[in-house]
Protein backbone atom coordinates (compact mmCIF):
# COMPACT_ATOMS: atom_id res chain seq x y z
CA UNK A 1 0.00 0.00 0.00
CA UNK A 2 2.75 1.95 0.70
CA UNK A 3 4.25 1.65 -2.53
CA UNK A 4 1.29 2.39 -4.48
CA UNK A 5 -0.06 5.43 -2.26
CA UNK A 6 4.00 6.58 -2.96
CA UNK A 7 3.54 6.37 -6.80
CA UNK A 8 0.31 7.98 -7.23
CA UNK A 9 1.53 11.20 -5.51
CA UNK A 10 4.57 11.18 -6.81
CA UNK A 11 3.21 11.20 -10.36
CA UNK A 12 1.03 13.99 -9.15
CA UNK A 13 4.86 16.33 -8.33
CA UNK A 14 4.87 16.11 -4.99
CA UNK A 15 8.34 15.74 -3.39
CA UNK A 16 9.18 12.50 -2.75
CA UNK A 17 11.58 12.59 0.90
CA UNK A 18 8.51 14.89 2.29
CA UNK A 19 5.97 12.28 0.88
CA UNK A 20 7.63 9.11 1.85
CA UNK A 21 8.49 10.54 5.33
CA UNK A 22 4.89 11.56 5.56
CA UNK A 23 3.68 8.20 4.86
CA UNK A 24 6.21 6.41 6.90
CA UNK A 25 4.77 8.63 9.82
CA UNK A 26 1.79 7.89 9.07
CA UNK A 27 2.09 4.19 8.80
CA UNK A 28 3.77 3.30 12.06
CA UNK A 29 1.29 6.16 14.15
CA UNK A 30 -1.31 3.41 12.82
CA UNK A 31 0.88 0.60 13.97
CA UNK A 32 1.32 2.02 17.35
CA UNK A 33 -2.16 2.73 17.94
CA UNK A 34 -2.92 -1.07 16.97
CA UNK A 35 -0.41 -2.52 19.42
CA UNK A 36 -1.76 0.19 21.90
CA UNK A 37 -5.21 -1.43 21.65
CA UNK A 38 -4.14 -4.80 21.66
CA UNK A 39 -2.06 -4.40 24.72
CA UNK A 40 -4.64 -2.79 26.73
CA UNK A 41 -7.70 -5.02 25.58
CA UNK A 42 -5.37 -8.12 26.26
CA UNK A 43 -4.55 -6.78 29.76
CA UNK A 44 -8.37 -6.95 30.38
CA UNK A 45 -9.05 -9.79 29.13
CA UNK A 46 -6.20 -11.95 30.75
CA UNK A 47 -6.47 -9.97 33.85
CA UNK A 48 -3.17 -8.65 33.63
CA UNK A 49 -1.44 -5.66 34.66
CA UNK A 50 1.31 -3.56 32.55
CA UNK A 51 3.85 -4.52 35.63
CA UNK A 52 2.74 -8.26 34.62
CA UNK A 53 3.88 -7.84 31.21
CA UNK A 54 7.28 -6.52 32.26
CA UNK A 55 7.07 -2.09 32.28
CA UNK A 56 8.43 -2.17 35.57
CA UNK A 57 12.36 -1.02 36.56
CA UNK A 58 15.13 -3.51 35.66
CA UNK A 59 16.92 -5.66 38.93
CA UNK A 60 20.25 -4.51 37.38
CA UNK A 61 21.41 -1.78 34.97
CA UNK A 62 24.45 -4.12 34.12
CA UNK A 63 21.47 -6.32 32.14
CA UNK A 64 20.83 -3.19 29.96
CA UNK A 65 24.15 -2.64 29.32
CA UNK A 66 24.83 -6.71 28.12
CA UNK A 67 21.58 -6.66 25.90
CA UNK A 68 22.84 -3.46 24.40
CA UNK A 69 26.58 -5.40 23.91
CA UNK A 70 25.24 -8.94 22.80
CA UNK A 71 23.37 -7.43 20.07
CA UNK A 72 25.99 -4.42 18.72
CA UNK A 73 27.93 -8.18 18.33
CA UNK A 74 25.71 -9.78 17.00
CA UNK A 75 25.42 -7.56 13.88
CA UNK A 76 28.51 -6.77 13.61
CA UNK A 77 28.82 -10.40 13.44
CA UNK A 78 26.44 -10.57 10.53
CA UNK A 79 27.59 -7.41 9.03
CA UNK A 80 31.20 -9.25 8.61
CA UNK A 81 30.11 -12.70 7.60
CA UNK A 82 27.49 -11.80 5.51
CA UNK A 83 26.96 -8.03 4.72
CA UNK A 84 28.77 -8.27 1.90
CA UNK A 85 27.84 -9.44 -2.23
CA UNK A 86 31.08 -11.52 -2.08
CA UNK A 87 30.59 -13.10 1.65
CA UNK A 88 33.11 -12.59 4.25
CA UNK A 89 34.42 -8.89 4.50
CA UNK A 90 35.19 -6.17 7.52
CA UNK A 91 32.23 -3.85 7.70
CA UNK A 92 32.70 0.08 7.17
CA UNK A 93 31.75 2.03 9.91
CA UNK A 94 31.74 5.01 7.25
CA UNK A 95 28.51 7.23 6.56
CA UNK A 96 27.05 6.23 3.44
CA UNK A 97 25.48 8.42 0.80
CA UNK A 98 22.20 8.28 2.38
CA UNK A 99 23.18 10.30 5.35
CA UNK A 100 24.51 13.15 3.30
CA UNK A 101 21.12 14.29 1.98
CA UNK A 102 20.43 15.59 5.64
CA UNK A 103 17.23 18.00 3.58
CA UNK A 104 15.47 14.01 3.64
CA UNK A 105 13.46 14.05 6.68
CA UNK A 106 13.55 10.59 6.70
CA UNK A 107 17.20 10.37 7.78
CA UNK A 108 15.59 11.86 11.43
CA UNK A 109 13.01 9.38 11.50
CA UNK A 110 15.71 6.76 10.98
CA UNK A 111 17.88 8.61 14.16
CA UNK A 112 14.56 9.02 16.22
CA UNK A 113 11.85 7.19 15.59
CA UNK A 114 13.11 3.76 14.13
CA UNK A 115 15.58 3.41 17.22
CA UNK A 116 14.29 4.67 20.43
CA UNK A 117 10.13 4.94 19.69
CA UNK A 118 9.08 1.70 17.66
CA UNK A 119 11.50 -0.91 19.90
CA UNK A 120 9.54 0.32 23.46
CA UNK A 121 5.97 -0.13 22.05
CA UNK A 122 6.85 -3.31 20.00
CA UNK A 123 8.66 -4.97 22.92
CA UNK A 124 5.65 -3.64 25.24
CA UNK A 125 4.11 -5.52 22.84
CA UNK A 126 5.82 -9.05 21.66
CA UNK A 127 8.22 -9.37 24.82
CA UNK A 128 6.00 -7.65 27.48
CA UNK A 129 2.04 -8.78 26.62
CA UNK A 130 2.83 -12.19 23.85
CA UNK A 131 5.82 -13.01 26.09
CA UNK A 132 3.62 -13.07 29.66
CA UNK A 133 0.59 -14.57 28.13
CA UNK A 134 2.53 -17.48 26.88
CA UNK A 135 4.54 -18.06 29.48
CA UNK A 136 1.95 -18.27 31.69
CA UNK A 137 0.22 -21.03 29.69
CA UNK A 138 3.35 -23.20 27.94
CA UNK A 139 6.46 -21.97 30.05
CA UNK A 140 8.91 -19.43 28.80
CA UNK A 141 10.90 -21.62 26.65
CA UNK A 142 7.49 -21.66 24.04
CA UNK A 143 6.90 -17.88 25.57
CA UNK A 144 10.62 -17.03 23.81
CA UNK A 145 9.66 -19.20 20.66
CA UNK A 146 6.34 -17.73 19.98
CA UNK A 147 6.56 -14.17 21.18
CA UNK A 148 9.90 -14.62 17.97
CA UNK A 149 7.32 -16.12 15.33
CA UNK A 150 4.88 -13.51 16.14
CA UNK A 151 7.68 -10.75 16.09
CA UNK A 152 9.06 -11.92 12.78
CA UNK A 153 5.62 -12.95 11.30
CA UNK A 154 3.93 -9.32 11.63
CA UNK A 155 7.36 -7.30 11.24
CA UNK A 156 8.06 -7.52 7.20
CA UNK A 157 6.67 -5.65 4.22
CA UNK A 158 3.88 -8.43 3.86
CA UNK A 159 0.71 -8.79 5.85
CA UNK A 160 2.28 -11.95 6.97
CA UNK A 161 5.47 -13.48 6.44
CA UNK A 162 8.37 -14.80 8.40
CA UNK A 163 11.84 -13.87 8.73
CA UNK A 164 14.39 -15.80 10.07
CA UNK A 165 16.94 -12.66 10.73
CA UNK A 166 14.01 -11.05 12.47
CA UNK A 167 13.31 -14.08 14.05
CA UNK A 168 16.65 -14.69 15.54
CA UNK A 169 16.41 -11.33 16.38
CA UNK A 170 12.86 -11.93 18.31
CA UNK A 171 14.46 -14.94 20.46
CA UNK A 172 17.70 -12.59 21.41
CA UNK A 173 14.97 -10.27 22.93
CA UNK A 174 13.14 -12.68 24.75
CA UNK A 175 15.99 -14.16 26.21
CA UNK A 176 16.80 -11.06 27.45
CA UNK A 177 13.59 -10.53 28.70
CA UNK A 178 13.75 -13.83 30.58
CA UNK A 179 16.70 -13.17 32.12
CA UNK A 180 15.45 -9.20 33.05
CA UNK A 181 12.08 -9.71 33.93
CA UNK A 182 11.29 -6.43 32.63
CA UNK A 183 10.65 -5.45 29.05
CA UNK A 184 14.18 -2.90 29.24
CA UNK A 185 16.58 -4.58 28.68
CA UNK A 186 15.07 -6.00 24.97
CA UNK A 187 13.99 -2.21 24.20
CA UNK A 188 17.53 -0.86 25.32
CA UNK A 189 19.17 -4.37 22.71
CA UNK A 190 16.08 -3.48 20.06
CA UNK A 191 16.95 0.08 19.99
CA UNK A 192 20.73 -0.48 19.95
CA UNK A 193 19.79 -3.37 17.05
CA UNK A 194 17.88 -0.31 14.71
CA UNK A 195 20.37 2.17 15.66
CA UNK A 196 23.40 -0.17 13.84
CA UNK A 197 20.69 -1.22 11.12
CA UNK A 198 19.84 2.73 10.20
CA UNK A 199 23.72 3.68 10.46
CA UNK A 200 24.49 0.61 7.74
CA UNK A 201 21.58 1.13 6.04
CA UNK A 202 20.52 -2.78 6.19
CA UNK A 203 17.34 -4.07 6.40
CA UNK A 204 15.98 -3.72 10.19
Amino acid sequence: MHTYIFNYFLSNNCDKYTLDFTITVVKNILIINWQILLILGGLRVYNLSVQDIGWRGTKNISKIIVGVVIIILYRLLKKTLFGNAGGIGIPSIALSGFWEALNNPVVYYHLIIVPFVSPLFEELFYRGFVFTVLEKRVGWIWAVLGSSFAFSAFHTTSIISFSMEIFIKGIIYGLLRRWDGSIWSSVAAHSANNWVASWFIIKV
